[in-house]
């Protein structure tokens, strides 16, 4: 029969095995699909390991643990990075860092199974190394949670940083309980707790709070369950010959749940909040462009007569007015239909150049109004083609220019760049106007708010919604005095 702490991490493993079906979902974000994968395969082997050591008492599956422990502040590294979006500028650091952890790891395998390396102390020893040599990563990792808290442009994306500021205050210090453990220190070995608050946490970060996928839902509850079982169990074995340390541990722990519960609930809420709007403004453009259909479609059919009739009587200096006619009634059409499947967010994809969709799109489109103002442009070569909807992301992109013009009311400069960041490619329109204050960047996604007296508030809302629907993200970057970047990414596969 399996004993308590044997079943603990068993549970632990398992919810490590959900991490990994969750990551590698078709609703998963690519970026961190691989070190969040890596973050749970590692917590697997751990725990099976540990759970051998239990049921047999061959100290080899100590060994096993200690030999996937040093890496595993680096995988949680990598993680941060991608959701912070510094993965890129970081990279060599992150590199060097897999490095160190491995030569770690190796020395630990030396020491297990040769003779060639001996540390005195053993496994206490090798604790002490891995919880020094990661101490750096968990304060480094801190200060860009910090950095990252005061340039958040949503208050869902303040949330999602909370929740991972949460996940490293509550998750390290219970990951160590097991390293201090190893070293000898009379401290109750609490890492399956921390492990499985991480798995929870990041899952949460990652995918947000599931409303749509019933696979998401099943994995994210099945998640929250062996967390909340695995907690409680870990702290009663711990503590259970001191009563009052466990009442006191039980209480802080429910507490701490209740508070993730309603952090959770908030951004389950909002979003509701936000996909009821956009529905309730879905269906008022579906039936206004039903409306304008049918008259559009009699203009259309006059046009064409009164060109006809042009033609016959000769009038050869007006067909040019009435084949413009004709023309720009087309285009109506064609933004109403536009709009109607942008109500009911249907892409029609096919494979674009994005470059090529940049250049017809910033030469067909009159900004040249605003004199004062240069349009340039950096375009990445070699891009490779997209699944995209070429109509609705050069709305975006026609929405994104033509407001950085009118930011920029006295003159400045909109420059138009793409580039690919690994399986990312970011669209990204940068102006040197004004900027924003924090309060304008915290609501610039909201629908209906906006700053300029005859705006709709409908612009970024819509270029937000957009980038969702094509699995991809928008990315504001704006300070007063310095200008406003915003980044469209969408994924390349």
């Amino acid at each position: 029969m399996l004993s308590v702490w044997a079943s603990m991490h068993l549970l632990a493993a398992t919810s490590s095995v959900v991490v990994v079906a969750l990551a590698l979902s078709r609703h998963s974000n690519p970026t961190f699909r691989l070190p969040l994968v890596l973050v749970a395969v590692d917590q697997f082997v751990w725990n099976v390991a540990a759970v051998g050591d239990v049921l047999t008492g061959d100290p080899a599956y100590k060994w096993l643990g200690a030999l996937v422990t040093p890496v595993f502040g680096t995988f949680g590294l990598h993680f941060l990075l991608a959701f912070t979006g510094r993965l890129a500028r970081f990279r060599r650091l992150l590199g060097a860092l897999y490095l160190l952890f491995a030569v770690e790891a190796v020395l630990v395998l030396l020491d297990w199974r040769t003779s060639l390396v001996h540390f005195e102390g053993g496994l206490g020893t090798h604790a002490i190394i891995a919880a020094v040599s990661n101490l750096p990563v968990v304060l480094f990792g801190t200060v860009l949670l910090r950095g990252h808290l005061r340039e958040v442009v949503s208050e869902s994306e303040r949330q999602r940083t909370w929740l991972f500021i949460i996940a490293i205050a509550v998750g390290v210090p219970l990951l160590l309980t097991d390293l201090f453990f190893d070293m000898g220190l009379d401290v109750p070995p609490l890492a399956t707790a921390g492990g499985t608050v991480l798995n929870t946490l990041f899952i949460v970060i990652t995918l947000g709070v599931s409303n749509s996928s019933r696979r998401q839902q099943l994995g994210q509850a099945t998640l929250l369950a062996l967390v909340v079982v695995v907690s409680f169990l870990t702290l009663f074995n711990a503590f259970r010959d001191r009563q009052g340390v466990l009442v006191l541990s039980m209480t802080v722990l429910t507490l701490a749940l209740a508070a993730g519960a309603r952090l959770a609930w908030q951004m389950l809420a909002r979003r509701n909040e936000g996909l009821t709007r956009f529905a309730t403004l879905g269906r008022f453009s579906a039936q206004m462009a039903h409306d304008l259909k049918n008259p559009l479609a009699a203009a259309r059919g006059a046009a064409e007569l009164l060109e006809g009739e042009v033609k016959a009587l000769g009038k050869d200096e007006l067909s040019h007015f009435s084949a413009l006619l004709v023309q720009q009634l087309d285009r109506l059409t064609a933004i109403i239909d536009r709009y109607q499947r942008l109500s009911r967010m249907e892409l029609e994809r096919q494979p674009v150049d994005v470059n090529e969709l940049v250049a017809r799109v910033l030469s067909l489109q009159a900004f040249a109004q605003a004199g004062a103002v240069t349009l340039t442009s950096q375009l990445e070569p070699g891009l490779p083609k997209v699944s995209l909807d070429p109509e609705l992301v050069s709305s975006v992109l026609e929405n994104l220019v033509k407001n950085a013009f009118e930011a920029m009311p006295g003159g400045g400069t909109v420059t138009v760049s793409t580039a690919r960041r690994e399986n990312t490619l970011t669209l990204a329109v940068t102006d040197t106007g004004p900027g924003m204050d924090p309060r304008t960047r915290e609501q610039a996604f909201q629908l209906f708010f906006t700053t300029k007296a005859s705006g709709s508030g409908l612009g970024l809302a819509f270029v937000k919604q957009i980038a969702l629907a094509h699995g991809g993200d928008v990315r504001l970057d704006s300070h007063e005095g310095k200008g406003t970047r915003v980044e469209l990414r969408l994924p390349c596969a």
